[in-house]
Order: C-alpha cells, then sequence, then structure tokens
C-alpha cells in the first residue's frame, strides 16, 4: 500500500479500523509481490540483483534468521518496500516467516500513517499535493506534538 492509501484509511475509517485494514492489505500486497518475484518474476528480479551488490550479505544472513532479518528490514526500510518484497523473493524465506515478519515489521509505519490520515481535515490533502507538504508543517499541526517557534 502507498503511503496515500494509508493515510486515507485513516481519514475514512479512523484509527481501529483504518490501521486493521492497511496493516492487512499492505501485507497481501508485498505478498502478492513475494509470490510474483519468487515464480514469474524470479529471472527478472535475480538480473536486478546486480544493482543491489550488498543483498548477497542479506541472503546468507536470511538462511540462518530469516524471520529476524525480514522483520529488521521492514522497521528500517533500507530499500524501498516494493523493491524489497521482490528482492526477498528470491532469497530462502519461508512464506509464512515473510508474512509474519513483514505483517509485525510494518505495523509501525502503518500505524503513524493512519494516524495522521486521521487529521487530515480533507480528502483532498491526500489525494492533491501531499508530496508538497513540508514535514516540519506537519508536525507543527499535528496535535500530540508542539513545536517551539
Amino acid at each position: 500500500m502507498g503511503t496515500s492509501s494509508t493515510l486515507g484509511g485513516g481519514y475514512l475509517f479512523g484509527l481501529p479500523v483504518g490501521f486493521v485494514a492497511d496493516s492487512i492489505g499492505a501485507t497481501i500486497g508485498a505478498t502478492a509481490a513475494f509470490l510474483l518475484g519468487r515464480t514469474i518474476g524470479k529471472p527478472y528480479v535475480i538480473s536486478k540483483l546486480k544493482d543491489y551488490p550488498k543483498f548477497q550479505a542479506v541472503a546468507i544472513a536470511i538462511q540462518r534468521s530469516g524471520f529476524k532479518i525480514v522483520l529488521l528490514l521492514r522497521l528500517v526500510p533500507l530499500l524501498p518496500f516494493n523493491m524489497l518484497n521482490y528482492l526477498l523473493s528470491v532469497t530462502p524465506v519461508g512464506i509464512v516467516e515473510y508474512m509474519l515478519a513483514s505483517w509485525l515489521g510494518m505495523m509501525p509505519i502503518t500505524f503513524a500513517l493512519v494516524y495522521v490520515g486521521t487529521t487530515l481535515k480533507d480528502i483532498a490533502d491526500v489525494t492533491h499535493g501531499w508530496s508538497e507538504v513540508s514535514t516540519s508543517r506537519w508536525l507543527s499541526e499535528a496535535p500530540f506534538i508542539k513545536l517551539e517557534p
């Protein structure tokens, strides 16, 4: 799921329902990409590995601790989630480990984005110009943070 849809989930459904829906949706989307990369997209993904030479170390670490490495990669995203889905598909991590670690690891950012979505005044904030909103602006408008001028 993208940032806009996660923010929209918070705006439209509120925190509890938006969080659950976005969390499940993000996990299903990540799993679909993983399965695509593991099956018909495998030759393409393998050809892209040359662009990420350090990913070989990740693949080796996954052989030892698949769940933990996937969880850490989700918590501290060193690569965009979409690229990570495909790259992880050619590692030995099992599908159940991948799904559970991805679900748990994506929870903090999903929760944060859904929460921000609940604070939006208009759905247009999600669909138009969100990328132009500065971090300092949304932090100053967030109800839980007060910035001193």
